[in-house]
């Protein structure tokens, strides 16, 4: 098939707290989307427009129902989507009827998932991992670390929720043009051995903070449910805030729940099916 059209691609076009993706289930299919051609469909003004593109594959793990692979919208692979896991979880209660509780497999790591309601989709993301090491950054010293950017001194701190994480704290809720500068430049800092998400987080209340994040190979999006996450667990475990912690981003509220050092991080939140379709593509023999 390599360079030749292809049948029509079922897709679908879902969505969680305005993060969105495009699917498409390729357990029973050969699918292998070259980078151009994700930038492509990530256009959303000439394609079907997303922030990643989520393609499922058998997985070779017998506890897990399937694996899923990450694609950001510019060509580049991610080890883990947060709010993506629960658009996944409610596309297979759709599909497989798969209502109950389920394992993912990811390059992050495995993602536990359950599905209750179109409102209510749980997604465990592992154990936090703030080894500077797991961010990408080498050097003993733990966080926070200096960075500077345009002049202004930072003090950045870090976590790994199987895809690397750093955060500011900031005194007053972040604004767009803040996040589009001080994400794009701490995301590719040349210090990191693979990028990273940014977020820039405002502690409202011991159970509430607010976030936005950039998102590497996308850009700053209306949700990031790894970047949750890891906002949340870097503030619990400076005792900033208290478990459960509502995290309020552009796009809605994800609620996190960390117990602590050595425990899994849950996230509950929302996910929608926002249209389905057909595309006919060029794809490349694996």
């Amino acid at each position: 098939m390599r360079g030749e059209p292809t049948d029509a691609l079922a897709f679908f076009k879902l969505e969680a707290l305005g993060n969105d993706f495009m699917l498409v289930d390729a357990r029973q299919r050969d699918f292998e989307p070259a980078p151009e051609q994700v930038r492509r469909w990530a256009d959303r003004r000439r394609g079907v427009g997303f922030d990643q593109l989520l393609v499922l594959r058998p997985s070779d793990r017998a506890e897990h129902h399937c694996r899923v692979e990450i694609h950001n919208a510019d060509g580049s692979r991610a080890e883990q989507c947060g709010n993506g896991m629960r658009a996944v979880a409610l596309w297979l209660s759709r599909h497989d009827d798969a209502d109950h509780a389920l394992r993912l497999e990811t390059a992050g790591g495995s993602v536990e998932t359950c599905y209750r309601s179109d409102d209510e989709i749980s997604a465990s993301l592992g154990v936090p991992d703030f080894d500077p090491k797991a961010v990408g950054l080498a050097g003993p010293e733990p966080f926070p670390r200096r960075f500077t950017v345009e002049g202004e001194a930072l003090a950045v701190h870090g976590v790994s929720m199987g895809n690397p994480h750093l955060l500011v704290i900031e005194d007053t809720e972040p604004g767009a043009t803040r996040l589009e500068r001080i994400g794009a430049a701490l995301g590719g800092h040349r210090d990191l051995a693979r990028g990273a998400n940014v977020g820039l987080a405002f502690v409202e209340s011991p159970h509430r903070v607010r976030l936005r994040v950039h998102e590497r190979g996308a850009g700053p999006t209306l949700a990031c449910g790894s970047g949750a996450s890891a906002a949340a667990a870097i503030l619990l475990r400076l005792g900033r805030v208290e478990a459960p912690v509502e995290v309020i981003q552009p796009g809605g509220t994800l609620v996190v729940n960390w117990p602590g050092s050595g425990r899994v991080l849950t996230t509950t939140g929302p996910a929608r099916l926002v249209f389905e379709g057909v595309i006919r593509c060029r794809t490349q023999a694996a």
